[in-house]
C-alpha cells in the first residue's frame, strides 16, 4: 500500500520530519547526526480508508547549512535579519493503488513523487511567518504546491508551545491527478471528475521539550479543512481530517 496524505503534510512521515526540524531549531539542538522514532495517527479523506497508526524510524543530519531528515533535504541559501531562505527537496506522500480501497477499483494507480522548491521563513520576537513552494520533479502530477503559515511560540518552564494556522494551495494538475476520475475510470457509482485548484486550511498545535530522557520530544496535533474541489471528488467522503504525531530524537 502506498502512503497517502493529500495536502496533510502533517500526516505520517511528512509531519514527523517537519516536527523534528522545527523542534531541533527551536530547542537549539547541537549539530550532527540524529536518530529517533515517531508515531503518527491520522485520518484519511479517501472513501474506504481506515484511520492509520504508523510507527516510523528516523535518522537525519543537521549541519550549519545542510539539513537532512529522512527523504527531506534543505540547504540554507541566505540568512539575514531574521529571514532564512532555503532550497528544498521534499517527497510528495500522495497516491494510491487499486487495492487500497473499494473506491479505486478499476482505476489506474496514482504515484508518489518528489518535488523541489524554496522556502522563506521570518521570525520576529515570538512570531514566525513562513512561505514555501515546490514543483513536481518526476512528472507524476506535473504541478506545484505552495504553503503559507503563521505561528506563535510560547516558552514555559522548558516547554515550547507553538500554535499555528496555515493555507496550502495545490494547483489543478495536482488535484486532478490525485482526486480526479478519468473518462475510462467512470462506473455506475463513480462519476467523471476533473479536479480544479484547491486552497486548504490547517490548524496545528505542537508542544516540544528537551526535558526528560535526553534528546527532543514533540507532540503535534492538527486539523485540515479541505477545499470543495477535493471534498466534492467522488473518491472522498469527508472534508476534514485530524492527525497527531509523537516524535523522539537525539544527536548521536
Amino acid at each position: 500500500m502506498k502512503t497517502q496524505s493529500g495536502i496533510n503534510i502533517g500526516f505520517t512521515l511528512a509531519a514527523l520530519t517537519a516536527s523534528i526540524s522545527a523542534s531541533a531549531q527551536a530547542l537549539q539542538q547541537p549539530q550532527g547526526w540524529m536518530w529517533g522514532f515517531g508515531v503518527s495517527a491520522s485520518q484519511d479523506v479517501y472513501a474506504g480508508f481506515d484511520n492509520r497508526i504508523v510507527p516510523i524510524p528516523i535518522i537525519g543530519y543537521a549541519g550549519e547549512k545542510l539539513r537532512v531528515y529522512g527523504p527531506f533535504v534543505s540547504y540554507q541559501m541566505c540568512q539575514r535579519e531574521g529571514i532564512t531562505i532555503d532550497a528544498q527537496l521534499v517527497p510528495v506522500f500522495a497516491g494510491y493503488e487499486e487495492s487500497d480501497s473499494f473506491i479505486f477499483e478499476g482505476m489506474a494507480d496514482r504515484d508518489f513523487s518528489f518535488a523541489a522548491g524554496i522556502s522563506a521563513n521570518y521570525s520576529k520576537q515570538s512570531w514566525t511567518y513562513s512561505l514555501s513552494t515546490n514543483a513536481d520533479m518526476l512528472g507524476k502530477y506535473d504541478g506545484f504546491q505552495a504553503t503559507a503559515r503563521i505561528g506563535k511560540t510560547f516558552r514555559i518552564n522548558g516547554f515550547i508551545i507553538e500554535p499555528s494556522v496555515g493555507l496550502s494551495f495545490q494547483d489543478s494538475n495536482y488535484v486532478d491527478y490525485y482526486y480526479g476520475v478519468r473518462p475510462e475510470e467512470v462506473t455506475a457509482f463513480r462519476g467523471l471528475y476533473e479536479g480544479s485548484s484547491a486552497t486548504n486550511t490547517e490548524l496545528r498545535v505542537a508542544v516540544s521539550t528537551g526535558k526528560f530522557l535526553g534528546g527532543m520530544k514533540r507532540v503535534d496535533v492538527g486539523a485540515t479543512f479541505f477545499d470543495s474541489s477535493i471534498s466534492d471528488s467522488p473518491l472522498t467522503d469527508d472534508d476534514t481530517a485530524l492527525s497527531a504525531t509523537l516524535v523522539y530524537s537525539r544527536v548521536f
